[in-house]
């Protein structure tokens, strides 16, 4: 599992760029003029951080990694489906959500306006040539999902936003290893001195970019009961003993290659000094199992009440929000407010993830990292629903079947989880704590 062809992919990928510009010249010229990624974990994040960062993108691109059917539907308005491109991103080629999502566009596109992005030889390319999708672009099979950024996984849609692709690769290229390295091993000295929670402030243009960060140092680290737990976005911000924070962080996008490469250096580095594999993920197929048995069921799952939950916590832990909840701005803001209410009252870090797009990142750390958790999952009824073509379920019991399939795996692991469902959305705010 010691993948390290991501030591490479700046070189290769500076290689690639002309082909990778030439493929977004054509699909412009073809009329379409907004790009749909749809993937989860490594194959969404890495995207989202580029478009979020580009000021003035040659063409609108959007990032799909939510199977709530709110979250489907507003992908799916936020352009004309028949000008848009969709990249359908899987190492695997077997990612459930990312085929869901793909199955759904199928019937309203036609196929030359899909391109995949996955390994040789997965049933996603099989199925991309098959269908005639427009292109096939291979992802490098020693390379890791969440150390693939510089892949064709962020440089596709970097040349499809009209970035200077170039200039970021050769400004990756230029990065010396070295010092990369002494910074993770500075970072694991720290957590090592019992300050495991890392707080991630970059500068406002390239804000994101902590999302990215998250998922590497989660899913890298957390494992045999070890682990660095991330912080984005803190509503309450207060500077905590054992909490360090990271605000050394270039707030030009034409770094975020360097950025991208220095953090893989250095949670590789942190990773050797803590003692756990970097490249490996051993807990996160337990959820996926437990995911498919809970198709379908509705009984009650043996959690806490959030009451029992608060009273349960002890020096040194983490309050985790895991939402099943359509991750758009109001929703953020509501559940932000929340955030902030269980953080004043606990008097430590919190945490927010949206499900299922964080079962493939934090979602590792939270099974095999520390036991010092607490999670409150919240699901809630669906406004409406959208049936998957070919899979005879809709995203809407995909969820929810995931949703359980996680308190299983969590319960499992002895961790302290409370289970809230919500009839509406309005009643948010009825989870503040105190």
């Amino acid at each position: 599992m010691n993948r390290l062809g991501w030591i490479h992919t700046a070189e290769h990928s500076l290689g690639e760029w002309d082909t990778l510009a030439a493929l977004a010249r054509d699909v412009r010229t073809s009329g379409l003029d907004r790009t749909l990624v749809c993937g989860m974990g490594g194959s969404s994040l890495a995207p989202q951080v580029l478009a979020a960062s580009t000021a003035r993108p040659r063409a609108p691109l959007h990032v799909l990694d939510s199977t709530d059917p709110a979250a489907v539907l507003a992908a799916e308005r936020a352009g004309d489906p028949a000008r848009t491109l969709f990249v359908i991103a899987s190492k695997s080629g077997t990612t459930v959500e990312t085929l869901a999502f793909y199955r759904y566009f199928a019937t309203r596109a036609r196929p030359e306006q899909f391109v995949a992005i996955t390994d040789p030889g997965t049933p996603l390319e099989t199925l991309a040539k098959t269908q005639g999708f427009r292109a096939v672009v291979a992802h490098p099979a020693d390379v890791g999902g969440r150390y693939a950024a510089l892949t064709a996984v962020g440089m596709l849609p970097a040349a499809l936003l009209g970035l200077d692709g170039r200039t970021l690769l050769e400004r990756a290229c230029a990065l010396d290893p070295a010092r990369a390295k002494a910074f993770g091993a500075q970072l694991a000295q720290v957590v090592s001195a019992g300050r495991d929670k890392l707080a991630l402030r970059p500068p406002a243009a390239v804000a994101t970019v902590a999302d990215w960060i998250e998922q590497l140092v989660a899913e890298s680290s957390g494992k045999d009961g070890r682990g660095v737990i991330p912080v984005v976005d803190d509503p309450v911000g207060d500077t905590r003993p054992d909490t360090q924070v990271v605000t050394d962080i270039s707030g030009d996008p034409l770094d975020l290659g360097v950025e991208f490469l220095r953090w893989e250096y250095a949670t590789w580095e942190m990773c050797e000094r803590l003692g756990v594999n970097a490249f490996d993920q051993p807990d996160v197929d337990e959820a996926k199992r437990f995911a498919r048995e809970e198709s379908g069921r509705d009984d009650p799952l043996p959690t806490l009440t959030p009451a029992d939950l608060r009273r349960s916590a002890r020096p040194g832990d983490y309050f985790a929000i895991l939402a099943y909840l359509p991750p758009l701005p109001d929703v953020t803001a509501a559940l932000r407010d929340v955030r902030a209410s269980w953080g004043r009252a606990l008097g430590c870090v919190t945490t927010l993830g949206f499900g299922p797009r964080y079962l493939h990142s934090t979602g590792q750390l939270h099974k095999g990292g520390p036991n010092t958790g607490l999670f409150l999952v919240i699901t809630t009824d669906d406004a409406m629903d959208l049936p998957i073509p070919e899979q005879g379920l809709t995203f809407g019991a995909l969820k929810r079947a995931q949703a359980r399939g996680d308190i299983r795996a969590l319960l499992a692991r002895g961790r302290r989880v409370a289970h809230v469902h919500l009839h509406t959305l309005d009643d948010l705010r009825t989870l503040r704590a105190g």
